[in-house]
């Protein structure tokens, strides 16, 4: 992942940037699935409502989409208190979800059951959130805590929990076969560094 990351980043974007190194080499390693270009990235600002973050597919897809989100806190008072420092929002376009988790090796009993391919999403979710959380380790991050992945088919209307203090997000992009599939959205708050 080295390759990627220059020092005059700043974390939120080297974060962004291993987010999506990591959902790159789970798509190649565990579903053989190669992306047609280079990951995607926009830096928008965050809707909020009610200190939520509102979340819809409608700019992602114009079909249905399976929608997991994840949060990431600091600990486990945090976690208790719902103060996120971090929040990962992955979309699966619905049309592509079976073929994906087909090649993951992930079995569906019914591939038109929404409440089948809603969970499916989120074990997917789940594996890219565990792998992430490994990575910030890895580059000297304190261990975080991770939240039950909830799921969601097209819109979350409730909105999502997210670091309020952050108001902007990165928008990441997953083209396969020639058309973007996936979306993973990251909205990271300040999390310092462990002292050598």
């Amino acid at each position: 992942m080295s390759e990627y990351f220059d020092e005059n980043l700043d974390e939120y974007n080297v974060q962004a940037l291993m987010l999506a190194e990591v959902i790159k080499r789970i798509l190649e390693r565990k579903a053989e699935i190669q992306l047609s270009g280079p990951s995607q990235f926009i830096r928008k600002p965050i809707s909020e409502f009610m200190k939520k973050m509102r979340v819809s597919s409608v700019e992602k897809f114009d079909t249905a989409t399976y929608i997991a989100t994840i949060n990431f806190f600091k600990d486990y008072t945090d976690f208790n208190e719902g103060r996120p420092v971090g929040t990962l929002i992955l979309y699966i376009e619905g049309n592509y979800i079976g073929e994906l988790m087909a090649k993951l090796k992930y079995t569906l009993e019914d591939e038109d059951d929404q409440n089948e391919l809603e969970a499916a999403c989120g074990t997917f979710c789940n594996l890219i959130a565990g792998n992430f959380k490994s990575g910030l380790a890895q580059l000297g991050y304190p261990g975080l805590e991770m939240s039950h992945f909830s799921t969601y088919h097209n819109d979350v209307f409730e909105g999502v929990p997210y670091p309020v203090e952050q108001k902007e997000k990165y928008e990441i992009a997953f083209e396969i076969k020639g058309k973007i599939k996936i979306y993973a959205d990251l909205i990271m708050g300040k999390i310092p560094r462990i002292k050598d």
